[in-house]
């Protein structure tokens, strides 16, 4: 029996319909179901899904982990929800992150899914040397952004987004990261549109193409 693939949407938006970075994100994911029929669309939407909170038993655990050591007791048992979202990331063929700029960063629920993901032993390992390790390796990543102003040239400085998705999802072994970004979208009518048309046909074409 062939295994389906999976593609995982990480939504990061609250605002559905009135997104514009999830209207690019739907015109990738038109183009890519055109070319991938076969696969299965897993939506991920942080907003509704239940993210355990990072507790002072969770956090012990993580401990144990970078000690080596498995779980065990209470502490596994406080840890069957992170797993679950740990293996639900882990199961993906392809991922696609929706994710706006807030604040010159990642919305908080994205925050909060990436630390309760990238674990030792899961996503990440260290090695006898000492070197850290990505565990989620030969994986594709695209990630879509919408944001207000424009933040390149002089103000690159200020984006705090693409770089650390880029930093956070390569530390884990994701390093072929497309990045489809809309920008500014609040200096004026013509320019949103504009730029906002610009992008969907650049995801088209990765979805299509990916």
């Amino acid at each position: 029996m062939q295994i389906m693939k999976r593609l995982l949407h990480i939504i990061a938006s609250p605002r559905e319909d009135e997104s514009r970075t999830l209207q690019i994100s739907k015109v990738f994911l038109d183009a890519f179901t055109k070319s991938h029929s076969d696969w299965i669309i897993d939506e991920c939407d942080l907003m509704n899904e239940h993210l355990p909170p990072l507790s002072q038993k969770s956090v012990s655990g993580k401990y144990v982990l970078l000690g080596g050591n498995e779980l065990f007791g209470s502490l596994k048992e406080s840890w069957q929800e992170i797993i679950q979202h740990i293996e639900r990331f882990k199961n993906a063929d392809f991922f696609l992150v929706s994710a706006p700029m807030w604040n010159f960063g990642i919305p908080y629920m994205l925050k909060h899914y990436i630390d309760l993901i990238v674990q030792p032993q899961y996503l990440f390992r260290y090695t006898e040397e000492g070197n850290e390790e990505g565990l989620v390796k030969g994986k594709r990543m695209v990630i879509i952004t919408s944001r207000g102003g424009e933040y390149g040239g002089e103000t690159k400085h200020l984006d705090f987004h693409i770089p650390y998705l880029r930093t956070v999802f390569g530390f884990v072994g994701i390093t072929d990261i497309d990045v489809i970004i809309a920008e500014p979208m609040d200096m004026g009518r013509e320019i949103r549109e504009q730029k906002l048309e610009d992008a969907k046909k650049r995801a088209s074409e990765i979805g299509f193409n990916a």
